[in-house]
């Protein structure tokens, strides 16, 4: 996921439906859909149409399960939201809930540099990808290849946002 330049930050993905009456069901990036529930609107990038990122207002939100649930407007049938399946969700910047001080969005570690424990370059973070077990960090290097940076274990080493700085030791191979 790469971070908008238009004060959207990718936060979840379109799992399927919920009822009948056109509701989509997000799992959020975080695992934790609280968050989500303060959209006014969310963009939606992809599904059945790749690449036609739309901004969709919210009539309602309420948390089922470790899902975040919309009802949006325009959306009244399964038929209507069903097309929206796989779809990226973004939010506003400024609708997402403040962090406590040690926390960051994922999204805010997008252009940091990325060195080793000794504090040589490893590269620059230009996405970020959810996994089943974990979520990676996409390292740009300097020659343009990308590999991937395991969020967690021993891999990420430290975050220093407001220094732009993810210190990391790359597996082998990535």
């Amino acid at each position: 996921m790469e971070r908008g330049s238009d004060g959207y930050i990718a936060v979840g993905r379109v799992t399927g439906l919920h009822g009948v009456r056109g509701k989509i069901k997000v799992a959020a990036f975080s695992g934790d859909p609280a968050g989500l529930l303060a959209a006014k609107s969310l963009r939606i990038d992809g599904g059945r149409e790749p690449g036609a990122a739309r901004e969709h207002e919210v009539e309602s939100s309420h948390r089922a399960g470790g899902f975040a649930v919309f009802s949006l407007k325009g959306f009244g049938s399964v038929e209507d939201a069903e097309a929206l399946a796989g779809a990226a969700v973004s939010m506003r910047r400024d609708e997402l809930p403040p962090l406590p001080e040690d926390e960051f969005y994922w999204d805010d570690l997008v252009g940091c540099a990325v060195v080793d424990d000794a504090g040589s370059p490893i590269g620059e973070v230009v996405g970020v990808e959810p996994g089943p077990a974990h979520d990676w960090l996409v390292v740009r290097r300097a020659g343009g290849e990308e590999g991937l940076l395991p969020v967690g274990g021993a891999f990420l080493r430290s975050v220093e946002v407001a220094a732009r700085r993810v210190v990391g030791t790359p597996p082998e191979g990535g």
